[in-house]
């Protein structure tokens, strides 16, 4: 298919953004929003709204059973507590505790597979240059080596595996979603997973943060 791509819509603002960016140049996007065991399901909620904004089909796919294997994270393991950030503090060590291991990796092999069934060359998802020091599957060095390993795996040289915002740091991609009229209240961000964002996760923090620098006003209420 030409112009087309699917798209990985996780319903954070990353990806929310990266959908409206993609149908706004006109490509005819396949969402793909996956349960993997997380705490909650306000994300997968948001998803479905952007889809909904977007007159997009959402296509919710469960490998909920996939937590047994990976332990240890605080988004997938009840026995890990999802941690709080000081507002000042970027503590690395804290928030390694919420990488999900090959996450990345595991959602672009199913979206590849998805989108050589479907005719389509093009994989798009939303990692950024702000997450690079935490999650290593978000390095520009992750997203050029899977996309040649699935060339070779799928016989495809025009197989493209896109994250168009790889370089970009948060705030940037707020603004661009700005100027593109995404509706931020209906994205959602919180590791917690409460009636409304904790304020005080590293997720929230980073958040809040971008916001400020982006000079963009936050729709979000927050609890604290």
């Amino acid at each position: 298919m030409k112009n087309s791509a699917v798209v990985i819509l996780s319903g954070g603002i990353d990806s929310c953004v990266l959908a409206f960016k993609a149908v706004g140049k006109g490509i005819e996007v396949y969402p793909l929003t996956f349960v993997y065991g997380q705490k909650h399901s306000k994300e997968i909620d948001s998803a479905k709204k952007i889809c909904e904004e977007l007159k997009l089909d959402p296509k919710i796919i469960d490998i909920s059973s996939i937590k047994e294997l990976l332990k240890g994270s605080a988004l997938t393991d009840a026995t890990v507590k999802i941690p709080e950030v000081a507002a000042e503090v970027e503590n690395y060590e804290t928030l390694k505790t919420t990488v999900v291991p090959n996450r990345n990796a595991i959602f672009l092999s199913i979206a590849v597979g998805y989108s050589e069934s479907m005719g389509v060359n093009k994989v798009l998802y939303g990692a950024h240059h702000s997450d690079r020091g935490v999650y290593p599957d978000c390095r520009v060095e992750f997203v050029e080596a899977f996309e040649s390993a699935e060339r070779i795996a799928n016989d495809n040289e025009n197989l493209a595996i896109e994250a168009p915002f790889v370089n970009m740091d948060k705030s940037q991609i707020i603004k661009l979603g700005d100027k593109l009229g995404v509706p931020f209240a209906d994205t959602w961000s919180c590791y917690v997973g409460t009636d409304i964002h904790c304020g005080t996760c590293s997720s929230c923090r980073e958040r809040k943060r971008a916001f400020l620098e982006a000079n963009v006003i936050d729709p979000t209420e927050y609890l604290k």
